[in-house]
């Protein structure tokens, strides 16, 4: 039995590998079967990676349609960082149903629940008194629309941070639900765009923008990166400057100082979970 799991897990492994290094233009959404993963979650339909030692925080992924195979360096990544990641496994139905619909069929509604168990499932665990942990959700695509849906709600439990990648809703109904909700949050928000000049990015920045300001939404910035695998650096930098990550030992002292006197503490609580907008 040890050798078959041995061999199951080099296996694994060796698929990882073949899957980070194909480009991603290449890659097929079925290349690697998830079942098979030691770290697959029945319950939750997502790849659940615990850190070897207790986890310095929690970090929720949810990619767009056939974009999952991208992410698991990111996973990996963080990983190692000591993190505890949940890396959700994306339906077609999140590209296909209409979260703006104001008259959502059945089979929409019943998706709808679905995902929120899912998403529920997939939360980290605390113990009763223990400290809350903070939490990350970074999302992809058609994933922001559902997971914002949901948190307005009050289905999902609020993230202390969001960070959003080509969330970039097609209909003006579905990008100015997003830019309300995005303006309402209470959280910091990091907004990334992989192609920020193509017109579909500039009608949702522009709603973004309006909303924004009529809200006074703070805690909001813009990034540009090309690929998920290049996120690391500037997502580890965008947590350093909350104060929710120490700043590397090789940092200037200045740099240390300033860190320090900032004011910026990492939330403890899931009500303290950053700067604030009016409703």
């Amino acid at each position: 039995m040890k050798y078959e799991w041995g061999v199951l897990r080099t296996s694994v492994c060796l698929l990882l590998a073949g899957v980070l290094l194909t480009p991603a233009h290449a890659r097929q959404p079925a290349y690697l079967s998830w079942t098979a993963l030691e770290q697959y979650q029945a319950q939750s339909h997502s790849l659940t990676f615990t850190p070897s030692q207790e986890p310095q925080g929690y970090l929720l992924i949810w990619p767009e349609v056939d974009q999952a195979h991208r992410w698991l360096g990111v996973a990996h990544y963080w990983q190692q960082q000591q993190w505890q990641v949940s890396l959700l496994l994306p339906e077609d139905k999140q590209s296909q149903f209409d979260a703006s619909d104001e008259h959502a069929s059945a089979a929409q509604q019943a998706w709808q629940s679905q995902q929120l168990l899912r998403l529920n499932a997939a939360a980290p665990e605390t113990s009763a008194g223990a400290e809350q942990a903070y939490q990350v959700a970074l999302l992809q695509g058609s994933a922001a629309l559902w997971y914002q849906q949901g948190v307005d709600a009050g289905d999902i439990a609020l993230p202390q941070a969001l960070v959003l990648f080509d969330a970039l809703p097609s209909t003006r109904a579905q990008q100015s639900m997003l830019a309300i909700s995005l303006a309402r949050s209470p959280y910091p928000i990091l907004d990334i765009y992989s192609q920020p000049e193509s017109p579909l990015a500039w009608h949702n920045q522009q709603q973004r923008h309006q909303q924004l300001q009529r809200r006074e939404k703070t805690g909001y910035a813009q990034m540009f990166i090309k690929e998920p695998t290049r996120l690391n650096k500037s997502l580890s930098g965008w947590l350093v400057r909350l104060g929710w990550l120490p700043l590397p030992r090789h940092a200037p002292l200045y740099l240390q100082e300033q860190h320090s006197e900032s004011g910026i503490s990492r939330p403890r609580h899931a009500t303290s979970a950053g700067p604030t907008a009016p409703p």
